[in-house]
């Protein structure tokens, strides 16, 4: 693993406490800028605001919690990496459908567990199921994790308050904070870089007190609240409903979906040769998330999502570190006993928070589409792929007609970002019907051409999703092999080479067979004055060629052929 030029402290190095509290601290500040959720949650479920208080600090602290186990990353839980979990709005539907059906607080916040239980059975299986869980589908994730934030972000920005002094100097420090944003990531080469979302929000806060913009509620709270509590727990108490299961379920396949995007995002920040997501570690990831679920439900608090804003945010400051999960997870559970720190989040006003979201997003959404272009899609993945990206964009106008002409569908509709991730999976999987695992094709040599061989071996990786410049290596090596063996290796009374490839996930394997003379496989190029003596050694180049582009290369006697295996990982 090498670590990315943009990286100041990779995900193995160790920063002092002075870049890594402050690190810690502007991760904790976007977090808890998302505190705006429990506020929501709290509204629309009827709770006062000593409640509200209570529901936020348990929320913290499970995100405290799952944040140190990620760093971790011991006994089958916890990727190792820094991601951390935040509130996010793709809950509350969830939350909402079991009060309307009738459900107490009690009986709403156990169900959080079964957010986490399926969240433990999906990490268990996506190993199983990768030919359905593809790095597309995790880019189609982040994605529109990405979008997500970047239309809050607008919100927050465009949603300005009435009359035209307030709402120009509403406009005017969204601005001014953006522009702080760009201004520090973009042109300065300083060591502030790495805490340029912090003084970003630092010069917005300032700005919006000078001017008076900060909400007159939101600074009575911060006076009210005391400086230490510790609410009796569980907030609402133990009950079990088996009718609210579908959607709490539906809300933790969704949310593990959106775990192995950011994870893979992650991972890609932490390495400069990056090729594939590794699944085993995305697992463990998704499985400590559920252990953390389990937490809230026991001690009744949001489910909570993997933060791809939080990332992004650690990869435009330079410092993706895994000890920076404990510093931020132990700020997290520590802010989550003093109600006075986190009244000082809530002062921060909407445009300053939606400049922030605004800059994030466009890290994230183009590390999703990034993720899509990084394998060759065929007509199957096409169709999959876009017809998640459409319903994701066409959904919303839609919803309503969807929920009024087929309301018994609403533990799935409830969220545009469920219906869009479980379309392009359920096209995924139905596409798999009738895939060829292995092809088998005869070429002649002398007469098959480059172009020839390249658009056999192309349409092949395209139909697997293999990774672009591994079929563009695979096309090569095969042609350069196919080159060698029809010059004077292959039989001439059975003058043809077979080319079969086969797939597992894993490998993208090319066999030839042919009848003849082994091929000169050389560990060593001939030299300049080799090749002039003897023109004959431009068989032993190309042999080199081949063993140096392919990590496993075998050669076999089977029967009276022989077989050439070109091992190339995926």
């Amino acid at each position: 693993m090498r670590k990315p030029e943009g990286l100041v402290y990779g995900v193995n190095d160790l920063p002092p406490a002075r870049v890594a509290f402050p690190a810690a601290l502007q991760q904790v500040a976007f977090l808890a800028a998302l505190l705006g959720v429990p506020g929501l949650a709290a509204s629309r479920l009827g709770l006062e605001t000593g409640m509200y208080l209570s529901l936020t600090a348990t929320t913290l602290f499970c995100a405290g919690v799952v944040t140190l186990l990620q760093g971790f990353g011991r006994f089958g839980l916890g990727a190792g990496l820094f991601y951390p979990l935040q509130c996010t709005t793709a809950a509350i539907p969830a939350l909402l459908y079991a009060s309307s059906e009738g459900l107490t607080l009690a009986q709403n916040f156990t169900m959080v567990g079964v957010v986490g239980l399926s969240q433990i059975v999906f990490s268990f299986v996506i190993y199983r199921l990768r030919g359905i869980f593809t790095v597309e589908v995790a880019g189609l994730a982040v994605f529109l994790i990405g979008v997500g934030l970047g239309q809050q972000g607008l919100v927050l920005i465009l949603d300005v308050p009435t009359g035209h002094s307030t709402a120009a100097m509403h406009l005017g420090i969204a601005a001014f904070t953006l522009a702080t944003l760009v201004i520090l990531h973009v042109y300065v080469r300083h060591r502030l870089r790495l805490f340029t979302n912090l003084i970003g929000l630092a010069a917005g806060l300032t700005v919006s007190a000078l001017l008076g913009q900060l909400d007159p509620f939101d600074v009575a709270q911060f006076n009210a609240a005391t400086w230490v509590n510790f609410p009796s727990l569980p907030l609402f108490g133990w009950s079990l409903d088996a009718g609210a299961i579908v959607p709490f379920a539906v809300t933790g396949f969704v949310f593990a979906l959106t775990s192995m995007g950011v994870q893979t995002i992650a991972q890609r920040n932490n390495d400069r040769d990056w090729k594939a997501p590794d699944l085993l570690s995305i697992g463990r990831g998704i499985r400590a998330e559920g252990v953390m679920h389990l937490l809230a439900a026991g001690i009744n608090a949001l489910p909570m999502v993997a933060s791809g804003g939080a990332v992004a945010l650690a990869a435009a400051s330079g410092c993706t570190a895994r000890t920076l999960a404990f510093w931020t997870g132990g700020l997290l559970i520590l802010f989550s006993f003093v109600p006075k720190v986190m009244g000082f989040w809530f002062l921060m006003p909407d445009s300053v928070t939606g400049a922030l979201f605004l800059f994030l997003s466009t890290f994230t959404t183009v590390n999703g589409l990034q993720l899509v272009a990084s394998r060759v899609l065929d007509a199957r993945k096409v169709l999959a792929i876009g017809m998640g990206f459409v319903t994701a964009i066409a959904y919303e106008p839609i919803r309503h007609l969807l929920e009024g002409r087929a309301p018994e569908l609403r533990f799935v509709t409830f969220s545009s970002f469920a219906v869009s991730v479980l379309v392009t999976v359920c096209l995924l999987a139905l596409f798999r019907i009738g895939v060829t695992r292995r092809v088998v094709r005869q070429f002649t040599p002398g007469e098959a051409s480059h172009d020839e061989v390249a658009s056999f071996i192309e349409a092949e990786g395209a139909r697997w999703g293999a990774r672009t410049d591994v079929v563009q290596r695979g096309a090569f090596v095969a042609w350069q092999a196919i080159d060698l063996i029809g010059r004077d290796l292959v039989d001439s009374g059975h003058p043809s080479i077979e080319v079969a490839t086969s797939y597992n996930d894993l490998l993208f394997d090319i066999i030839l067979r042919y009848e003849g003379v082994a091929p000169p496989l050389a560990n060593r190029p001939p030299t300049a004055e080799e090749l002039l003596e003897d023109p004959n050694r431009a068989a032993q180049l190309t042999g080199f060629l081949i063993s140096k582009l392919t990590p496993d290369l075998r050669v076999q006697r089977a029967g009276t052929r022989w077989e050439l295996h070109l091992r190339l990982p995926v």
